[in-house]
């Protein structure tokens, strides 16, 4: 295929694993890495990052407007703020969940045999093939992403910040920083204290969400001209299909991308900076490309998009985050150039689907359509503060973030059943709840279901950022057909449409693992029956009881013979939805 060097994925390699000649049922190495690669201490593979500073990466990763920022500095400033914290002990752990996940994979490549390696290289070329052949490339998307976004709105508000090092948030977390400030190392989710130990002139900004929603209103007024069916990926970023409107005025890509930030700015006063390529992904890939106010055009070829591959690293792919990348590092894949030549190697350690996922952005294939499912999932709000233990605190804030999720609800006329709780403890532990209520948009569901989630895991100490979410809308086909759940076999499904609020105090909550339902006191009998019934049918030594011979419903040789009038518990409880 072109595009690919002589040595890819497709060349038989000549070397076992130990580095001597192969022969005839010699182990062989898959194509696109060096012998030694996957055996060598990850350490190297991480680019140094190991143990106390393996979350480092996270903070000196370029944002755009960082050009020319000193990473060794910002890696010894974070080093020496939370080394040996509740931060640092925490990532740590994660950091070693990593390295056992690549230790595994890399043991997993060393017991490939010389058999399965032409199994998966026959695989790779077929897939390779296919993706190739679906290859299109007849749209034109545009991804437009604002600059600086939440503190280019208080800018606007108050002229005399433009000069000066800002950041949205506070001393436990940043949303955003304003150019001036990145230029220091100050970036978008870093810790407060973090930033202003690079940047001691650094000004904090409360968020005003209020203010962002005004300006993100306008600017979906422009982007509705160019596509009426413009995704938003949030508040400051679309993704707009425009080849029907450059096929209406004859004009091509970067010209309509001109186009379109000079009406943003002339809108909003705000500016924005946009990609034109192919394909949703890689147009966002290219919106970062001239940051900020500016944008880049990527051919609608397939040669232009395996050139701007090439040397691209993995990191700048949206869902390629510090731990894949990580794992990828492990076996030498930083460049997407690279990926491309280690297809085989992807096939071989990686789950189907980041297999299919990895290929796709090796090739440059995928999303040149609208994704078909693009509804919402999932609508929810967090907040990060000072860590606290106030109970009182903590529900107003519950309460509050509940009232801003129901307003948007209300906003876009959906209603959830299911509402999630989210905390983060102060040792930057994380944990998520879920509860199904009844199908509302009522912030007083919301606000008790998140309450009542918080309040069974008491005590839970001091907490640093709570959130809550409402997804599983009403109408919306989220659980595959032959799926069963409790709901399936309970009694209470009209209830659980009902449009009036549950009342926390006449429900029982049920602790049962997997479970976590809201259950009417007069139903608690039934549904704890109900769990007594599955953890019978559950439990092996239960099916192994044997009754007196010649009982009804004993076996007699091979085979079982039971009373047909007989009904076992749970049979009666699937079959009553109980």
């Amino acid at each position: 295929l072109g595009g690919m060097s002589p040595e890819g994925p497709y060349e038989d390699a000549q070397m076992s694993r130990d580095g001597s000649q192969g022969g005839v049922g010699a182990p062989r190495q898959l194509g696109g890495m060096s012998p030694e690669d996957p055996y060598e201490d990850a350490q190297r593979s991480r680019d140094g990052f190991q143990g106390d500073t393996a979350f480092i990466p996270g903070f000196i990763n370029h944002k755009a407007g960082m050009a020319g920022v000193d990473q060794e500095r910002v890696k010894a400033v974070v080093k020496e703020l939370t080394r040996g914290g509740q931060h640092h002990r925490e990532e740590s752990r994660k950091d070693a969940n990593t390295e056992e996940s690549i230790a595994k994979m890399k043991e997993m490549y060393a017991s490939l045999s010389a058999t399965r390696i032409r199994e998966i290289e026959g695989s790779v070329r077929c897939r390779i093939g296919e993706m190739e052949a679906q290859r299109d490339l007849s749209r034109t998307w545009i991804h437009v992403d604002m600059d600086a976004f939440f503190a280019a709105c208080h800018t606007l508000e108050r002229p005399e910040l433009a000069s000066v090092p800002m950041a949205v948030g506070g001393m436990s977390m940043i949303s955003t920083a304003n150019y001036v400030a990145r230029k220091a190392g100050v970036r978008s989710a870093m810790p407060g204290f973090v930033a202003v130990k690079l940047c001691p002139a650094l000004v904090f900004v409360r968020q005003d969400f209020e203010l962002y929603q005004k300006y993100a209103a306008m600017l979906r007024e422009v982007w509705r001209v160019y596509d009426k069916e413009f995704d938003c990926g949030s508040l400051d970023e679309a993704y707009l299909d425009v080849t029907e409107f450059m096929s209406r005025t004859g004009m091509d890509g970067g010209e309509v991308a001109a186009k379109l930030r000079s009406d943003v700015e002339t809108k909003t006063r705000l500016t924005c900076s946009a990609g034109v390529a192919p394909t949703r992904r890689l147009a966002k890939i290219c919106s970062d490309w001239n940051k900020p106010n500016g944008q880049f055009v990527l051919e609608r070829s397939r040669e232009a998009v395996i050139s701007f591959l090439s040397d691209l690293p993995v990191r700048k792919v949206g869902g390629i985050g510090k731990v894949l990348e990580g794992k990828l590092a492990a076996f030498q894949i930083r460049t997407c150039g690279q990926l491309r030549q280690s297809l085989n190697v992807i096939a071989a350690v990686f789950t189907p689907a980041t297999i299919d996922f990895l290929f796709s952005v090796a090739l440059g294939t995928g999303t040149e359509q609208r994704p078909p499912d693009a509804q919402r999932k999932g609508l929810g709000h967090e907040r990060t503060f000072a860590p606290t233990s106030d109970p009182r605190f903590i529900e107003a804030k519950l309460h509050g973030l509940a009232e801003d999720v129901a307003k948007e609800l209300q906003k876009e006329n959906l209603k959830a059943q299911t509402v999630t709780l989210k905390i983060k403890k102060s040792n930057f532990e994380v944990m998520q709840r879920q509860l199904t209520v009844p199908s509302s948009n009522a912030a007083k569901v919301i606000a008790e279901a998140a309450i009542l989630l918080l309040r069974k895991e008491r005590p839970y100490g001091a907490l640093r950022l709570v959130g809550v979410k409402a997804s599983n809308f009403e109408g919306a086909d989220l659980l595959k057909a032959s799926q069963q759940t409790v709901d399936n076999m309970m009694p209470t499904a009209d209830a659980k449409r009902s449009e009036q609020a549950f009342d926390v105090g006449s429900t029982y909550f049920c602790s049962e693992e997997g479970c976590g339902r809201n259950i009417p006191l007069n139903l608690k009998q039934s549904h704890d029956d109900y769990h007594l019934a599955m953890r019978l049918s559950r439990d092996p030594s239960w099916e192994k009881r044997k009754a007196p011979r010649g009982a009804v419903g004993t076996r007699i040789g091979k085979k079982a013979r039971r009373d047909p009038s007989q009904k076992t518990i749970l049979s009666m409880f699937v079959k009553n939805k109980t």
